[in-house]
């Protein structure tokens, strides 16, 4: 059986020494190293999780499938306190009813053919370009600010170059951060013999079939929005492993230029919009569409192209 023809339910079959065989298999044809195999799960599903290595980029398995994406609101019941606070940004910004403005912005339910495949752990951004700790620029930096190692530290100066400190002070990590268009971005993930996801793989990725508006459910918090929340499903790994849907400010982009997924740029957060608004954006089928237009056009900007980074798995 080829490889990108493994489904969900066969991997989870697998027998212990079957499973580890074929991630040998898998990490020997595409250069990588296997670094955990093991039985995991997420809000009530188990799984198995296999992780990998390429190059200090880490890879988690993701079992193929025809599943079904996509959000049907109707079926949506939300809490008394999601209710409330969407009613309260419905009055103040002339929303249309709960329903209908969460079906607005999810994606269509469909079914959909998808192969297995290596999806990035965390997002990657191309335009950052490593820096060594001993570039002069980093100690200039780090000489700027009168580090005195009383705890870790992230610096930025103004033309891109990002230094994080541990808490002695000692350089961890060094880069410099270069606005990438689409086009550039998707180029420079293909320099690295890698692809980003498509729209339908990214929600796949993301929910792991959950039929849930939220990977972990249909609930949200009401004391805060996902930025203010350090724990809590939104920031635990995934049914695959994956850290992904985390943060509304770190939105994704995707093989289609205009559809971003993951969060919508901080709007809804930074705009003070409502609790359970600021946590639509996590929805794994959450889809922005004047977001997504206004980032492709001539106008948009962003200060990093967030990407996730896809090995595509061939015959064995």
């Amino acid at each position: 059986m080829p490889y990108a023809d493994l489904r969900v339910d066969q991997w989870n079959d697998l027998s212990e020494e079957a499973a580890g065989r074929l991630a040998r298999e898998i990490a020997a044809r595409h250069d990588l190293s296997v670094v955990a195999l093991r039985d995991s799960g997420y809000a009530g599903r188990p799984h198995r999780t296999a992780l990998f290595d390429r190059g200090g980029l880490r890879f988690a398995l993701v079992p193929g499938g025809r599943p079904t994406l996509g959000y049907d609101a109707a079926r949506f019941r939300p809490g008394a306190s999601q209710a409330a606070s969407y009613a309260d940004s419905a009055e103040e910004y002339g929303l249309p009813p709960l329903t209908e403005h969460v079906d607005a912005m999810t994606s269509p339910v469909r079914d959909v053919d998808l192969p297995a495949m290596l999806v990035a752990v965390a997002a990657f951004d191309p335009g950052e370009m490593p820096v060594p700790p001993d570039d002069p620029r980093v100690g200039e930096l780090v000489a700027s600010i009168g580090h005195r190692g009383d705890g870790a530290s992230t610096v930025r100066s103004a033309d891109g170059l990002t230094v994080t400190l541990d808490r002695t002070g000692r350089v961890i990590r060094a880069v410099v951060v270069e606005e990438v268009d689409h086009h550039e971005a998707m180029a420079a993930l293909a320099d690295l013999g890698l692809r980003t996801a498509t729209p339908d793989e990214w929600e796949w990725a993301c929910g792991a079939g959950a039929t849930t508006l939220f990977r972990w459910g249909d609930d949200s918090p009401d004391d805060g929005y996902p930025v203010e929340h350090s724990t809590g499903a939104h920031r635990t790994p995934n049914r695959w492993g994956l850290a992904i849907g985390q943060d509304s400010y770190r939105y994704e982009v995707t093989t289609e230029p205009t559809v971003v997924c993951g969060g919508d740029g901080g709007v809804a957060t930074c705009g003070g919009s409502g609790f359970f608004l600021g946590w639509l954006t996590l929805a794994t089928a959450y889809r922005d569409g004047d977001f997504g237009r206004w980032l492709a056009s001539d106008d948009g900007y962003a200060d990093e192209t967030l990407t996730r980074p896809v090995i595509s798995l061939g015959r064995r």
